[in-house]
């Protein structure tokens, strides 16, 4: 699959009133690579001029054809609108998003990119359709997934890091420094990191320059999970191994997916795991937190995410026979190919944010509830009840677990 980048200057279209209006499907003058272009190409639509950015994403959903513009389309042409109805090459789009306010990829950003700053789009600016390499494609992804995102507690460790390694120097953003760096792995632009250094110095006691107080409650909490206020300092080798166990991994780093994607081994491994009993496995757990940390260990794949424990999941499920251990759950219940309901083992606090892959972290939960802890309204209040659930049965006699 190929991706583009589809050039239009505002003084001609006003592409922002045209895009608010959610056209969904509409067509793309093509003045260059009409033969390349394929259906399920992916089209990122860069606005010049003076606020010029990357401010939507849409596919190519069919060949390129002589056309007129969509007739929907005419009325945000700016000046004379002749050229609207010329019969040219246009290619049909599926618009699949349009940047907010906060998600435009800026092209000053683009341009101090270690990456991006060669992009054909900023050093050829008067053409309309450029194809990118997949290195270019991979970071603008990377970029568009996270801008405007509030950081995660993860990436604020990322960025103390990088605090730590610019600390009592000038900040550099140039390729090759912790902030770019930091920048490439976490899929955030270079300017960014460069703030959160910024902010980092804001809330260090140790240092008198001028920060920036825009960072937020995850980068306090992360201050204070590494700061030693006896010492007066930062626990330099405590912050070393966490960002080394989240980001010091080989291959391309991106956004946390959500563990309710559970994988498919840990599961198979889990139900071979469940035949051995709870007494069995609550000793084998036993062993294992002995033996290895409670934080899982990332492994390097296409996007981040994180080994999780079979023998967690195994107890979870028996723990809760099985059942969702929300109060009163009434969804329905389906039954496996083994016959078992079908459950979910939820980390209560997220693996992405820090939490521990340990009982004491999970919960058991039908398909409904584990989505609607991630995505629904009332997670904030479903993920208190699950906390005292787990705070209320933290301790059990032996005797009780084994049966």
């Amino acid at each position: 699959m190929q991706t583009w980048i589809f050039q239009g200057n505002p003084e001609y279209f006003d592409i922002d009133g045209y895009f608010a209006t959610d056209p969904g499907r509409f067509v793309w003058l093509v003045t260059r690579y009409a033969d390349e272009m394929r259906s399920g190409d992916r089209v990122f639509i860069y606005r010049t001029g003076q606020t010029a950015g990357v401010v939507a994403e849409a596919e190519i959903i069919g060949a390129p054809a002589p056309q007129p513009e969509d007739p929907e389309a005419v009325r945000f042409w700016r000046g004379d609108r002749t050229g609207a109805m010329e019969v040219r090459p246009r290619v049909p789009l599926s618009l699949l998003r349009v940047a907010g306010n906060r998600e435009v990829l800026r092209r000053d950003w683009l341009r101090e990119d270690p990456l991006l700053q060669d992009l054909p789009n900023l050093k050829m600016a008067a053409g309309t359709n450029y194809p990118i390499e997949a290195g270019h494609a991979a970071r603008l992804m990377a970029l568009w997934d996270r801008t405007g995102r509030d950081w995660t507690r993860n990436e604020s460790v990322a960025g103390l890091w990088a605090y730590t390694q610019t600390y009592g120097q000038q900040v550099s953003r140039l390729p090759g420094s912790p902030v770019a760096e930091i920048a490439l792995a976490l899929g955030r632009a270079v300017s960014g990191v460069y703030n959160k250094v910024m902010n980092f110095r804001a809330i260090d006691p140790r240092d008198q320059r001028a920060g920036m107080s825009g960072g937020g409650e995850t980068d306090r909490r992360v201050w204070a999970e590494f700061y030693d206020e006896e010492a007066g300092d930062l626990r330099h080798a405590e912050l070393e191994r966490e960002f080394n166990r989240l980001w010091r991994v080989g291959g391309e780093a991106a956004s946390s997916p959500s563990d309710a994607d559970q994988d498919a081994a840990v599961l198979a491994q889990a139900k071979r795991l469940v035949a051995e009993g709870l007494g069995a496995l609550m000793a084998k757990y036993a062993r294992l937190r002995e033996a290895r940390p409670a934080r899982p260990s990332t492994k390097s794949v296409s996007i981040r995410s994180y080994e999780r424990g079979a023998l967690v999941v195994a107890i979870a499920k028996l723990r809760a026979d099985n059942r969702c251990e929300i109060p009163n759950c009434k969804h329905p219940m389906f039954v496996d190919v083994d016959g078992i309901p079908f459950t979910e083992v939820h980390h209560i606090e997220p693996l992405s944010e820090g939490g521990e892959d340990v009982l004491e972290n999970v919960a058991c939960l039908c398909p409904a509830h584990h989505r609607e802890v991630h995505v629904g309204r009332r997670a904030p209040e479903l993920t208190t009840a699950l906390r005292a659930i787990r705070n209320a049965i933290l301790v059990q006699p032996d005797a009780e677990l084994a049966g």
